[in-house]
């Protein structure tokens, strides 16, 4: 499967405990996508393989996840870097003028003038709301991730 087919939901960010659960930072706002007994791709550096997500729970901003067949630190530590991911095909519809953090990566951020202002380069998530982070050359901003700043997101032109 391409990167293109592929909806990256979260990412592995190393071993939780010692028996084969991981700390995940989200992609994705809708936790359903994300629940036990969903089967899901882990890709790394070498290669993908799927998986079946037994347990979720929340921990601070992050998530605790376990898979079928990880069951000790060692597994888990195997799967640091790895990114969890879907078919775009298995991917639920989200709500209007709601988006995968996969698609919002990489786009141009525009005045309404159309006046270049960055690249959006990460996304941080807080209690509020995202934070996206923008560079450009001459550094990095946060762009909040609300109605108020944000007029219009067009995917097909990937712009912002």
């Amino acid at each position: 499967m391409t990167s293109q087919e592929l909806l990256v939901l979260g990412l592995v960010l190393g071993p939780w405990g010692l028996r084969g659960a991981v700390k995940v930072q989200r992609h994705a706002e809708s936790r359903s996508v994300l629940s036990p007994g969903n089967v899901v791709i882990l890709r790394g550096p070498r290669g993908s393989s799927e998986a079946l997500l037994t347990a979720i729970r929340p921990l601070r901003h992050l998530l605790v996840a376990t898979f079928q067949g990880i069951d000790s630190r060692e597994a888990a530590e195997a799967v640091r870097g790895f990114e969890i991911c879907i078919s775009r095909t298995a991917a639920p519809a989200l709500p209007e003028a709601t988006y995968y953090h996969h698609d919002i990566l990489g786009l141009t951020v525009q005045t309404e003038a159309g006046e270049g202002l960055g690249e959006i380069v990460d996304i941080w998530p807080s209690a509020a709301h995202d934070l996206y982070v923008v560079r450009r050359d001459a550094g990095e901003w946060l762009l909040p991730a609300v109605r108020a700043f944000i007029l219009r997101v067009d995917l097909a032109r990937r712009v912002m």
